[in-house]
């Protein structure tokens, strides 16, 4: 069949005159006296372009386009048929001969399934290579049976379900496979059901026996808290050593801190000593012990670690300190630059376009601010609150400069009447006499969504205003605050009008906000460092992305500060001849990689994988490159992850297949420790970012009423006693049962240890072993009982507003988009710490964000809100569906109880009680 473009389609179509036919195994194409002969085979992709009369047919051999125009579309649609059949006709006449050894091939897949052991997926590629190797017919074969144009319906049936074995387990979904190792996986359980029952204290459930089975090439194991993740990585050796996949010293165990590397090594030792016998050992390390041993291996000597080097990363933040101050003392410029930092750029500006509603706003503002006086704002250098981050930052500035001001001055002119309330200038410059306007309008001149739609008439009314009286006024704009015009314009516009700049000192703008017990930037800058070397981001890397960040003013601001510490740090490592932690990671990785350093191991076990660091992770990566028959042993949940500051990336594990290639995933979701209802609460928190890694938790523990308990105080020093109360009532419980309770007081920050914790520990001993703990500290123990204490909204709040901060995404590659997340899994480790009961003490006028989230109508009876007012449990309380951030709970007035928020008076939302609340509370009163 011949097949060329019409008198029309090269008319108009400007496709030549071309002909083209199937000639045996070759598609013949003459155009303009030349033949081209093309082999069918080699035709991978036929495809019609666009066009309605004269489509054009794509032909793609290998890699090489063919283009054929001008052929109406049924005549274009007949050609790509007829070509199709012929390349799978041609397919097939090739493989024809060599289909004589499917047979053979076949009792080799038979074979290659009654392999003993889990098939991975690297036993499927060495079984193909060594088909490939031995065989030339087979590797014609398998290479036909890839192309997408080969037709099974051209086979007989018995050659067809051969072929389609073949396929499943090369190109495809390997279901035979999975088929094959779920019946080896359950027949191993009852094989080795007496190991799996006593290798613990307790027998393994079914979710931990298959993850110690399960050997593919890279192996992810998600646990929730509890669930007995330790037990599996016993289990998982000791199965390992049992069935002979490997011998003790080709097992690698790394964990994250050296107390969990020695209590790795006490259990394996304990509990698998008849496996790994008297003479060997299985090799439990830390990250940094295994980097220091390969430099070891290396060099002949270890490296010296720099001073401040240790596992709690302790003292880091206290040699940026170091640092930092002796920059400020010998260079002047640099001072300057942090204090404008400190002052004006320290906390993360949220912009207003990005909040959906005016409650949202106000709810941010009690997040990061404060009340005074039924009012609300953030505070300033001069002590004032004011409604914005970028009004802090004006504020501040014109307090550096020594500039007088007044907040909110009502105008000179009366402006009060039926359509306006007295009018209050942003600033007022008392010394030059003039106005100062912060308008939230971006470079369009639009103010964003959530003010309502007269703002920009506010606006245009307010400009009038200062025409009509004749009043000086000066205006900047949020657009001038993101792109970094915004001071250089207002110092233009003070000094055009004779405005007397008084700069004060650093030290003075230190002190003040040393007063003002604004949280330390170091630990964050530690943080940025660890990032910035791991990634091995460069500063001309760093200024290009801070260019692109919304926030460009104070992205570029924080890297004038950051460039010369980091600077500094590394002068500091050189001169000290030393090597911190991602040094040392780095140097060991690339000893890897250039195979100077040759390791022994089949299995890499990698726990708390949650918390792995970029550096760490090309460690791994690069031993699992280096022995392709290594297998990964990843452990981990992605709930928990929560050291973000310290370098970690949540990606590595929630991507893992991306990272390390297949990948085998299994959970373990039978939790241990919590009861059913502080896993369903922790679940559901956790669950409401959609990032996080989905799984249904349950817990051995069934109990689910008042297992959450919110304490409301009303004034700082109320916290003392009223934990003093609940410690007294949990003595009692201690002495009823005749046993000593664990108890834990969590803090998000240190210094929310209570003062009379020793006290407590002295009066309580025989009761109640009382421990504080900061909450990553917290991170894999338990306690009976555990206390949250400080989540509060404002100043060292929780959510901590610095952790999140978007100048991360300088050095991460991918930002976390949900709000808050790295403190939510910081919540969840807290809330999952307690057997039996969590409380969360929160202020009465400062309730975490995270508070409302938990009063979810069908938590009710597991989630109790007491509030110290009260005395007791309120039946129903809920989120204030006004302001956002407070609680309507049942409050008793002159005239009985109601509902009332927990804002007042900056709020007074008021609700009458539900009917069988009002009864239930009218009894009490009765």
């Amino acid at each position: 069949m011949i097949f060329q473009p019409g008198f029309f389609g090269r008319l108009f179509s400007a496709s030549g005159k071309w002909v083209a036919a199937i000639d045996g195994d070759h598609l013949v194409i003459r155009n303009g006296g030349t033949d081209t002969r093309v082999v069918l085979n080699t035709i991978h992709h036929i495809e019609i372009g666009n066009g309605l009369i004269w489509p054009e047919l794509q032909i793609n051999v290998e890699s090489t386009p063919i283009q054929l125009g001008g052929l109406v579309k049924e005549h274009a649609d007949r050609f790509r048929h007829v070509l199709k059949k012929s390349v799978a006709g041609s397919l097939f006449r090739a493989i024809k001969p060599a289909s004589s050894s499917i047979p053979a091939l076949m009792e080799q897949l038979e074979s290659f399934y009654r392999l003993p052991g889990y098939l991975a997926n690297r036993d499927v590629t060495l079984w193909q290579n060594g088909l490939d190797a031995h065989q030339a017919g087979f590797r014609l074969i398998l290479d036909t049976l890839r192309h997408p144009l080969f037709d099974t319906s051209l086979v007989s049936q018995d050659l067809k379900t051969n072929i389609q074995r073949l396929l499943d387990l090369l190109t495809g979904n390997r279901q035979e496979l999975q088929q094959r190792n779920e019946r080896f996986v359950r027949a191993e359980m009852n094989r080795w059901k007496h190991f799996f029952d006593t290798v613990e204290s307790r027998p393994l459930t079914e979710e931990q026996q298959r993850a110690a089975i399960v050997l593919e090439d890279r192996n992810l194991l998600i646990a929730a808290a509890g669930s007995g993740k330790s037990s599996t990585v016993v289990a998982k050796i000791g199965y390992a050593l049992a069935t002979r996949f490997c011998q003790a010293p080709q097992i690698l165990a790394l964990a994250f801190n050296r107390s969990a590397a020695e209590e790795l090594d006490s259990r394996i030792a304990e509990r698998l000593a008849e496996q790994i016998g008297e003479r060997d050992t299985v090799s439990s390390r830390t990250f940094h012990r295994l980097g220091m041993d390969i430099i070891a291996a290396v060099e002949g000597k270890q490296p010296d670690l720099a001073p401040w080097a240790n596992e709690t990363r302790d003292n880091e933040g206290k040699v940026i300190e170091e640092i930092i101050q002796a920059l400020a003392e010998s260079d002047r410029s640099f001072l300057e630059r942090w204090v404008k930092f400190q002052a004006i750029c320290f906390r993360p500006n949220k912009e207003l376009p990005r909040f959906e509603t005016q409650q949202d706003y106000d709810a941010y503002l009690r997040q990061v601010g404060e009340d005074r006086d039924g009012h609300k704002g953030i505070r300033t250098l001069n002590g004032e609150l004011v409604k914005s981050m970028e009004e802090v930052a004006i504020a501040n500035w014109l307090f550096m400069n020594g500039i007088p001001y007044e907040y909110e001055r009502s105008y000179e002119y009366e402006t009060a009447d039926h359509h306006h309330r007295q009018y209050h200038p942003d600033f007022y410059f008392p010394e030059i006499d003039c106005y100062h306007e912060h308008f939230a309008l971006d470079e369009h001149g639009k103010a964003p969504a959530i003010f309502a739609g007269d703002y920009e008439e506010g606006v245009r009314w307010k400009r009038m205003l200062h025409s009509q009286k004749q009043t000086a006024l000066i205006e900047t704009t949020s657009a001038m605050y993101r792109s970094g015009t915004l001071f250089s314009h207002l110092e233009n516009e003070l000094n055009a009008r004779q405005q007397a700049f008084r700069p004060r000192s650093p030290e003075e703008i230190l002190a003040r906000l040393a007063e003002q017990k604004s949280p330390s930037s170091t630990g964050f800058i530690r943080t940025f460092i660890t990032l910035c070397k791991s990634r091995n981001q460069t500063p001309d890397q760093l200024r290009d992305k801070a260019d692109l960040q919304r926030d460009r003013f104070r992205a570029l601001a924080f890297l004038d500060v950051v460039v010369p510490v980091f600077q500094k740090y590394q002068e500091k490592l050189a001169a000290l001849r030393c090597v911190d932690f991602e040094d040392m990671i780095r140097t060991a990785t690339r000893y890897v990689r250039e195979k100077k350093f040759v390791h022994p191991y089949r299995i890499i076990l990698v726990d708390e994988f949650q918390d792995i660091a970029h550096g760490r992770a090309a460690l791994v990566m690069a031993m699992l490159e280096q022995n392709p028959d290594c297998r990964l042993f990843a452990v981990g949940d992605d709930w928990q992850s929560i050291y973000r500051f310290a370098g970690s990336d949540i990606a590595i594990m929630s991507r893992f297949p991306h990272h390390f290639g297949v990948t085998a995933t299994n959970y373990l979701t039978r939790t241990f420790r919590s009861n059913q209802g502080i896993t369903n609460v922790a679940a559901g928190f956790i669950q409401a970012n959609p990032a996080q890694l989905t799984k249904t938790v349950h817990a051995v523990d069934s109990t689910q009423e008042a297992t959450i308990q919110i304490l409301e105080y009303g004034k700082d020093e109320d916290v003392e006693s009223l934990l003093e109360s609940e410690l007294v009532t949990l003595a009692e419980v201690a002495r009823s049962e005749k046993r000593i309770l664990r108890i834990f007081l969590l803090g998000r920050y240190n210094h929310h240890r209570p003062a009379v914790v020793t006290k407590w520990k002295k009066r309580f001993e025989r009761e109640l072993h009382l421990e504080f703990l900061s909450l990553h500290r917290s991170k894999g123990l338990e306690a009976d009982y555990v206390f949250i204490l400080g989540v509060n909204s404002g100043s060292y709040s929780f959510p901590s507003e610095i952790i999140d901060d978007p100048l991360l995404d300088l050095v991460l590659p991918i930002p976390e988009d949900f709000e808050n997340a790295e403190e939510r899994r910081l919540f969840y480790v807290g809330l999952t710490r307690a057997k039996r009961r969590t409380y969360l003490l929160t202020k009465k006028s400062r309730i975490s964000k995270f508070i409302p989230e938990l009063l979810n109508p069908r938590l009710q009876g597991t989630v109790v809100y007491r509030s110290s007012k009260q005395g007791e449990h309120s039946a129903h309380v809920e989120p204030c569906p006004s302001c956002g951030t407070g609680i309507l709970r049942v409050i008793t007035g002159p005239y009985g109880p109601f509902m009332g928020c927990s804002n007042y008076p900056s709020c007074t939302t008021k609700r009458k009680l539900p009917p069988q609340d009002n009864a239930r509370q009218t009894s009490r009163l009765q």
